[in-house]
């Protein structure tokens, strides 16, 4: 087989494209599979103390974020979107995608989502921010044994259940399976 130097850099183009395409799929699915992995150790810890329920949750909650953002680009590069690197949620997905034309029905789920303060992936999207963020301290106070205690205000509470995690994980594996089943219709 001869390829032609413009046809073998057309093939070229292509294969890098696929590639991207792949690698946002695989790395979507890679945190999803990180998350469930992370739930899967509940057996294995003490699912009544307080301190692991947190620990793994807030570490399904910073897996199933890099998921979500993933699955952004993904959504964007699968509408031919040349700024992968500037989607960094969905409302500028929706607005990058705006500018080009084109308003795809997975890309306005994801801005609902995220936008509505009640739903899972607000909740979510919050909860990962709030891992970020220092508590602020606030005055001592005794506890039982008389010992100065310091609180720890947070202003806003999440709730670190397992269930809260598993709920979460179940909300985003479902979105991104049926999402990429209206894309390959698309």
């Amino acid at each position: 087989m001869r390829f032609t130097i413009k046809e073998s850099g057309s093939l070229q183009k292509r294969a890098v494209s696929k590639a991207v395409v792949t690698t946002y799929l695989s790395a979507v699915n890679q945190k999803l599979l990180f998350a469930r992995q992370l739930l899967s150790y509940v057996s294995e810890a003490n699912p009544k103390k307080t301190q692991h329920s947190t620990v793994l949750t807030q570490s399904v909650a910073v897996q199933l974020h890099q998921a979500w953002l993933w699955h952004c680009r993904n959504i964007a590069e699968n509408y031919k979107l040349q700024e992968l690197e500037a989607v960094d949620c969905a409302n500028t997905l929706v607005e990058l995608l705006a500018a080009q034309g084109k308003t795809p029905g997975e890309a306005t789920e994801l801005q609902n989502l995220q936008n509505d303060p009640h739903s899972w992936l607000s909740e979510l999207l919050k909860a990962h921010h709030y891992i970020y963020r220092l508590p602020t301290v606030r005055k001592a106070e005794m506890d039982v044994d008389r010992l100065p205690m310091i609180s720890l205000d947070a202003p806003e509470a999440v709730d670190w259940s397992l269930e809260r995690a598993e709920l979460w994980l179940s909300n985003m594996q479902e979105l991104v399976e049926r999402q990429r089943e209206m894309m390959v219709e698309f």
